[in-house]
């Protein structure tokens, strides 16, 4: 069987084009608030979703902090909070390289899909310039849609008027692919960045 023609390429940001690690936060603001564990900041903030609200634009960094603040009576000002809240990303160098190798060509139309917030996204813009140059975004917490939800990719197909077929999703939670595969993307897994190019390229040729 030919392979489609593959059109469109949408990349998940975290752990895909930048890695990241939430322990850096819980861990970072446990060792300047005398008395705060780490593991209850976490167990609170996912208990309570406060991570999944955020990211679903229910609510905002502001209203996140207070939460945090209210339940564990911590020092540390907002803007300090956020900071270390977001400071948790490291450049997926081959990646990057890759997207910015894809932009210049010029082939392909090339899209962000990202389950992601205010405060994480500023952040990523800010420290990581490559994102910026991928003009056609979709983010949860501006269309209050979370992968693997159904409305995300769909929001993704009416506004950029991307046919499913035609286009590669690359991500690396094995759910949002499903998801994807559901609507006729093709998909592919991101673990390593051999595996992954290996896929890429076979799919793209």
């Amino acid at each position: 069987m030919e392979n489609p023609k593959i059109k469109n390429i949408i990349f998940d940001l975290g752990n895909t084009l930048i890695f990241f690690d939430h322990g850096y936060f819980y861990d970072g603001l446990a060792n300047i608030e005398k008395g705060l564990n780490a593991n209850k900041l976490k167990k609170f903030i996912c208990d309570k979703q406060l991570d999944v609200k955020l990211a679903k634009g229910r609510i905002t960094s502001k209203e996140f902090f207070k939460a945090v603040k209210k339940k564990f009576n911590i020092k540390t000002g907002y803007a300090d909070f956020i900071y270390l809240y977001s400071d948790v990303f490291w450049e997926n160098k081959p990646m990057i390289k890759l997207l910015e190798s894809l932009i210049d060509n010029r082939k392909y139309k090339i899209f962000l899909l990202s389950n992601t917030d205010p405060s994480h996204f500023n952040f990523i813009l800010k420290n990581f310039p490559s994102i910026n140059l991928i003009k056609n975004k979709v983010l949860s917490y501006r269309v209050n849609a979370l992968k693997p939800e159904k409305k995300i990719f769909v929001d993704m197909t009416k506004r950029f008027k991307i046919n499913p077929e035609d286009s590669v999703f690359i991500d690396d939670i094995r759910a949002y692919l499903l998801a994807a595969a559901k609507l006729k993307f093709n998909t592919i897994h991101y673990t390593t960045h051999k595996s992954f190019l290996r896929q890429f390229n076979k799919l793209i040729k």
